[in-house]
């Protein structure tokens, strides 16, 4: 049998709730692979920014968008968006299924909402696959700054979702072991239909493009982040860190890229006009790849300022393995993932600490010799293990199992 067209005949839809594609690039990446599978391939996902026709074929792929309401960072703001995914998702998953039979209905987390959509596909033999991109008890506590050890009802809620998602899911994607680990210890009984499909580049188009000194606005060094810019995600630190540079260190000669965008963007920009920094941070918010690889491969440095928490803790970032595959030296928060991860490609500082993560990055930027053999490094370990290309064997694996291949 041609492996490369095993799944030729089937019908695969991608149920994706917080981000629209071809942005996610986890979600993308996994459309293309089923797609050079031989498989028709339909996604579902909410509008965002540029990625707002409601209908359109890109690389061979149906993509079906509806316009959600998207959280302003409160509990509120998250049931409403939650609630209007689930069932605009219902209403428009059903108008697919009446046109074209359905082999697999892969919905991506977070959050955890589409189990009972899992019950309903039983009737009609389709399969389901639970793929968890995060811990959504874990995100939740993060988020709202809770404590696990006096749970509320929603931490239990979340909790009571999680585990719905994971029993009735024919198959379960985690994006590491430490994932795969947690849920195993839920039910046992997942152990057999779980199966670790990590995020990593593609390194076949994200590739490092030529160095662009302009982009450096006349300083000598350029660092960069790129990903989503949610409370959780630690952008905070990047701000507080250039600010610990420029007004206490007196180093102005850096330029910091903020690639992406998220419900914290207002908030950090206005931190940056608070504390005198607007010449010295580039907001770029949500950029076409090309554009994007043009600064971070001009990047003297690349950064990760994910602060330690339940969530961050136990998650693999996706930016971890785009800085690696570049060849890009990290700076990094000491997190058990990340260590994983970036392993000797990335120097780890104290946690959730901006004073040493500015000591981080003049740490790197003073010794281009060492910046150059953790580039090397990266870049041999997502080649080795990491890439999109390696991950993507994992993943037929999953569809073959469910489909009984």
């Amino acid at each position: 049998m041609d492996t490369t067209k095993e799944f030729a005949g089937k019908h695969f839809l991608l149920l994706i709730e917080n981000e629209a594609v071809p942005f996610d690039r986890r979600m993308w990446n996994i459309a293309r692979a089923l797609h050079e599978a031989g498989a028709e391939v339909s996604v579902l996902c909410p509008m965002f920014g540029k990625d707002s026709e409601p209908f359109t074929v890109l690389d061979g792929i149906n993509i079906h968008r509806y316009h959600n309401v998207f959280a302003d960072g409160s509990v509120t703001g998250y049931f409403r968006e939650y609630a209007t995914a689930f069932f605009k998702s219902l209403v428009l998953f059903h108008k697919i299924f009446l046109r074209k039979r359905v082999h697999v209905v892969h919905a991506a987390n977070p959050p955890d909402i589409f189990w009972p959509l899992a019950l309903w596909l039983k009737l009609w033999g389709v399969r389901f696959i639970f793929d968890e991109h995060d811990l959504s008890p874990e995100a939740y506590l993060s988020r709202f700054d809770k404590d696990e050890e006096h749970p509320d009802l929603l931490f239990r809620v979340q909790k009571l979702f999680q585990k719905l998602s994971y029993r009735f899911a024919d198959a379960i994607l985690s994006t590491n072991e430490t994932y795969r680990e947690r849920a195993i210890a839920t039910d046992r009984r997942n152990a057999g239909k779980i199966f670790v499909v990590r995020n990593g580049p593609d390194t076949r188009t994200f590739r490092s493009r030529p160095a662009r000194p302009e982009l450096k606005k006349g300083r000598r060094y350029l660092a960069a982040y790129i990903g989503v810019m949610a409370i959780q995600d630690g952008v905070e630190y990047v701000i507080r860190a250039v600010d610990e540079l420029v007004h206490r260190k007196g180093f102005r000669d850096i330029m910091v890229y903020l690639i992406g965008k998220g419900d914290d963007w207002p908030r950090l920009k206005q931190l940056v006009d608070e504390l005198g920094l607007s010449e010295d941070i580039v907001f770029t918010g949500r950029i076409p790849d090309p554009d994007a690889l043009d600064i971070l491969s001009t990047a003297d440095v690349c950064l990760s300022p994910d602060p330690y928490s339940p969530l961050n803790e136990l998650s693999t970032m996706t930016k971890i393995m785009e800085y690696m595959s570049l060849g890009k030296p990290i700076v990094s928060f000491h997190l058990k993932e990340n260590t994983y991860s970036a392993g000797t490609s990335a120097i780890y500082v104290d946690n959730n600490n901006p004073a040493a993560f500015a000591e981080g990055i003049l740490t790197l930027l003073r010794d281009p010799g060492r910046c150059r053999t953790m580039g090397e490094a990266g870049i041999q370990r997502v080649d080795a293990e990491l890439s999109w290309q390696k991950q993507s064997e994992r993943l037929r694996a999953a569809y073959a199992h469910v489909l009984g291949l």
